[in-house]
């Protein structure tokens, strides 16, 4: 007779998992030992087996420590089945549960006569040595047995060990995203950490659609347009989509802001919470030449005021070269000469090194402009705009 191995990908498979391998015992390790007629050398090739087998759960066990660190606190996952979180989870403990089939198969007594027609095979968890087979206690315990018996015994106590640890890591996981979703206010919290957090890390995301107004489709912009409300948004789609349509979506959704706003893509993503600053950028950019001590050496633009000029643009640093190069580079229509990227990343570094600090930049600069901004403002439009907007 066959014994089933199955184990059904959802949380009352983990359970299932976790009650088998809470039923391992001294005694049920021995009454195994005992009705399997197991000599020593087939002693000797599980505790190699189940060594090997360790080390692959110990991997196993790691990883997947390390995936719930994060997982519950990220509002899109990197699975395209995110929202099937059992298969997830089984996913990562395959070598786990498949160790311990074999463990548990290892245990079964053998019967020989096939079961009637239409009959299902029993699980080898429910007739284990190991589990709810009936069992009595050896009188002298393990000492009666041979060392390796011994040996096995701690090999396989350290395994379960691990397997329960790794299966009720699991269960809380599914536990965890399910309140998630049933926690308005928390799930609307992961939404936005992880909307910041996606923004702030995609530094050249422009790229993404080569600088052009996108045409993709994204349907979870789609499903943001039709909700009533954020929170309902960020309840409904919690968990359902992978990291490039999340931040596909954090792209279009901030152009599309942008746009209402009259900014271009480029300004949109440059700028994506603080679209008066955009618009202050621009209209700077432009009048870049009645600026004072904009002029630096053989008529080119003076370093240290495009400089100051970045800092005071507010973005992250590593996006700095962003606004001068794919921005002002291509926006300015002074008089003067552009300086390389090099060169003005060399007297961002100068200036660092002597102390400056970005702060005091920033207050210089706005000096600067407020002879400009004494002066009527209309939104002034890009040189290049075709090529944005």
């Amino acid at each position: 007779m066959l014994y089933k191995t199955i184990v059904e990908k959802d949380e009352n498979g983990l359970g299932m998992l976790i009650a088998a391998a809470e039923q391992f015992s001294k005694e049920r390790f021995l009454e195994g030992i005992r009705l399997k007629h197991y000599d020593l050398y087939d002693i000797n090739q599980m505790v190699v087996w189940v060594r090997e087998h360790q080390q692959k759960l110990n991997r196993e066990s790691l990883a997947l420590s390390k995936f719930a660190e994060t997982f519950i606190q990220e509002y899109a996952t990197n699975n395209n089945e995110c929202f099937e979180t059992a298969r997830l989870f089984f996913n990562r403990i395959r070598s786990t549960i498949s160790t311990s089939q074999k463990v548990y198969k290892k245990m079964c007594p053998k019967v020989r006569r096939q079961l009637p027609s239409g009959t299902e095979s029993p699980s080898v968890y429910e007739r284990s040595y190991l589990t709810y087979a009936p069992c009595t206690p050896d009188v002298f315990g393990i000492s009666s047995f041979n060392d390796a018996v011994g040996e096995l015994y701690h090999e396989l106590e350290t395994f379960f060990v691990m397997v329960v640890q790794s299966l009720v890591l699991c269960h809380k996981m599914i536990k965890t995203e399910h309140d998630v979703r049933l926690d308005e206010e928390r799930c609307l919290a992961i939404y936005r950490d992880s909307c910041e957090k996606a923004m702030s890390g995609l530094r050249d995301f422009t790229q993404m659609f080569c600088g052009s107004l996108p045409e993709a489709e994204s349907e979870l912009l789609e499903r943001r347009s039709k909700a009533k409300k954020l929170s309902d948004f960020a309840l409904e789609n919690y968990h359902r989509f992978n990291k490039t349509e999340f931040n596909t979506y954090l792209v279009l959704d901030t152009i599309r802001k942008g746009q209402h706003d009259g900014l271009t893509q480029m300004e949109a993503c440059l700028w994506p919470n603080d679209h008066e600053k955009a618009l202050r950028v621009r209209e700077v950019v432009a009048r870049f030449d009645e600026l004072p001590d904009v002029e630096g050496q053989k008529g080119k633009l003076c370093s240290s005021i495009l400089v100051k000029f970045l800092k005071w643009c507010g973005v992250e640093a590593e996006k700095e070269k962003k606004v001068y190069v794919g921005y002002f580079s291509r926006e300015y229509g002074g008089a003067f000469k552009l300086l390389s990227w090099k060169s003005v990343s060399q007297e961002r570094k100068n200036l660092k090194e002597l102390g400056v600090d970005d702060g005091e930049l920033v207050r210089d600069f706005e000096k600067s402009v407020g002879a400009l901004a004494n002066q009527p403002r209309d939104v002034i439009p890009f040189k290049h705009a075709s090529g944005y907007n």
